[in-house]
């Protein structure tokens, strides 16, 4: 994956955004810089600040070249939210930088047969990292919030983030690649709320995006198009064999491999007498490997670009609890660190659909602090 962008890139944004001026933080007061998007979570999250006594700015990310429908809305919404709550906000131009590390990451990886999660990247390089560096040099903020739904909790061993109250919400898995010195830096206060009881906080405060839905799909993908759809803008269609994976019969031909993820059942575009699904691509071959449920099953697998969110990274094997993809669960296995940032881990039973390019999020044994993690491989 992409690795966190040239921080002269991240310091000429800063510079740029940075010309107007910058009011003085008051005396005796912590400075809070709030990742806005317009949304209520964010909203509410620069509300509980003002609220709790921080002196509190506004920040969103502009990062659509040709606009969307979350960043045109979006900035307007946070821009309003921030006038009623009577604080600074600041747009901050990372268009190019979105494109060439998010958008363009997105295309390359389902070139690859690769299946990203654009949300955990963007999180990591843009929301910890341009925005966290832009709010703290050119805001002089203290910390930074977001309306992200985990929590970080004071330990013996120092802050560590664990997942959220609400834990059908919970967001602590696409935060597993935050520093510790990133986390030592950040505030989450919707951790300790569920959803429903920000959407009435928020109806109570009189914001204006109480009632605005939440978004459900990747803000750079148009409303109404489907990945397939965009990913054939971008992408040469090369079409080639769908293969029985345990016979090796020819089955029939696919449209690209891009059209198609691990563990994919429908739109094969296939008869047979028994459901298959999708178990492995080759991009070089073209082909695309199907066969029966079973054939899905993978007891250990392997990560790279290794990031752990803890006082000393890991040289010894140890257990834990290993998530695969966002609405998974977490599952018992053994957690072996390898040189050169890999991570290889062994579960107790075998898992479903081991998919290349997600996030392996690895949790104590308690399933509550997330302790780090890695790139599918």
């Amino acid at each position: 994956m992409s690795e966190l962008p040239p921080s002269e890139a991240v310091e000429a944004v800063c510079n740029v955004a940075g010309a107007r001026a910058v009011r003085e933080k008051p005396q005796g007061k912590k400075r809070v810089a709030v990742l806005m998007s317009g949304g209520v979570d964010s909203s509410v999250t620069a509300f509980l600040m003002k609220e709790a006594g921080y002196d509190v700015v506004g920040v969103t990310g502009w990062l659509i070249k040709s606009g969307s429908r979350c960043c045109d809305t979006g900035m307007i919404d946070a821009a309003r939210v921030c006038e009623d709550l009577s604080i600074d906000h600041h747009a901050v131009d990372l268009r190019e930088m979105f494109k060439t590390q998010i958008i363009d990451q997105f295309h390359q990886s389902y070139a690859q047969a690769r299946t990203p999660l654009p949300c955990s990247l963007c999180n990591t390089l843009v929301k910890w990292g341009a925005l966290l560096h832009y709010g703290r040099k050119l805001l002089h903020a203290d910390f930074i919030a977001t309306g992200h739904y985990a929590r970080i909790v004071e330990t013996p061993e120092g802050r560590r983030l664990c997942k959220a109250k609400d834990i059908r919400k919970d967001q602590s898995y696409v935060l597993w690649g935050l520093t510790n010195e990133q986390v030592n830096a950040t505030i989450l206060p919707l951790g300790d709320f569920d959803k429903s009881e920000i959407r009435d906080l928020a109806r109570k405060a009189g914001i204006v995006t109480a009632d605005r839905p939440d978004s459900q799909d990747l803000c750079f993908i148009p409303h109404g198009t489907t990945t397939q759809q965009y990913l054939s803008n971008f992408l040469t269609v090369e079409p080639g064999p769908i293969i029985h994976t345990m016979t090796g019969q020819v089955l029939g031909e696919h449209q690209g491999t891009f059209n198609y993820t691990i563990g994919q059942r429908r739109g094969l575009g296939i008869a047979y007498s028994e459901p298959l699904f999708v178990t492995s691509l080759d991009p070089e071959m073209r082909v695309v490997y199907v066969g029966p449920k079973e054939a899905l099953l993978r007891q250990e697998l392997t990560a790279s670009d290794a990031n752990w969110i803890i006082p000393s990274p890991p040289v010894e094997p140890f257990r834990a609890l290993c998530k695969i993809r966002y609405n998974s669960q977490a599952q018992s296995g053994t957690v072996y660190p390898l040189s050169g940032g890999k991570i290889k881990v062994v579960f107790d039973e075998a898992q479903p659909a081991i998919t290349a390019g997600q996030v392996l999020g690895i949790y104590d044994e308690s399933d509550t602090f997330i302790l780090g993690g890695g790139w599918i491989d």
